[in-house]
C-alpha cells in the first residue's frame, strides 16, 4: 500500500522521482526502492513524506482511507481547489521557505484579529 500510495501522491504533484528524492533528503535510487515496495523508509523519512504532501502517516501506511482527517469534508476541500487562484496559492504556499510560511501566518492571524475588534 505505501508504495502505491508514494507513487500516486508523487505523479500528482508533478514531481520525478529525483526532485521528491532531494526534498525529502535521499538519495533517488532510495526512494524508488521505496515506490517498488523493496525498501520502507524510516519513520523520521516517513514524517517528511505526509508532511509534504499533507496527509498523516496511517494514509500513507493504508491505515485510513482519508488523506487528511483533519480536512474534514472531502469534497468541500475538492471545491477549494478548484478555483484557480486558491489552488495557485495553496501550491505556492506549500513550496515556500519555511520563514515566507510563518510570515503569512502570521499576516493571516492578524486580519482575523481584525474581526474580533
Amino acid at each position: 500500500m505505501l508504495s502505491k500510495r508514494l507513487k500516486t501522491l508523487r505523479t500528482k504533484s508533478n514531481k520525478t522521482q529525483s526532485d521528491f528524492a532531494k526534498i525529502i533528503g535521499v538519495a533517488r535510487t532510495t526512494y524508488a526502492m521505496y515506490e517498488q515496495g523493496q525498501r520502507e523508509p524510516d519513520f523520521a523519512t516517513l514524517q517528511k513524506i505526509a508532511d509534504y504532501y499533507e496527509v498523516s502517516v496511517d494514509y500513507l501506511l493504508g491505515r485510513e482511507e482519508k488523506k487528511n482527517p483533519s480536512w474534514g469534508d472531502q469534497a468541500e476541500f475538492e471545491a477549494l481547489m478548484n478555483n484557480p487562484q486558491e489552488d495557485q496559492f495553496y501550491k505556492e504556499f506549500k513550496e515556500s521557505p519555511e520563514e515566507r510560511r510563518k510570515a503569512l501566518l502570521a499576516a493571516w492571524e492578524y486580519l482575523k484579529s481584525l474581526d474580533n475588534k
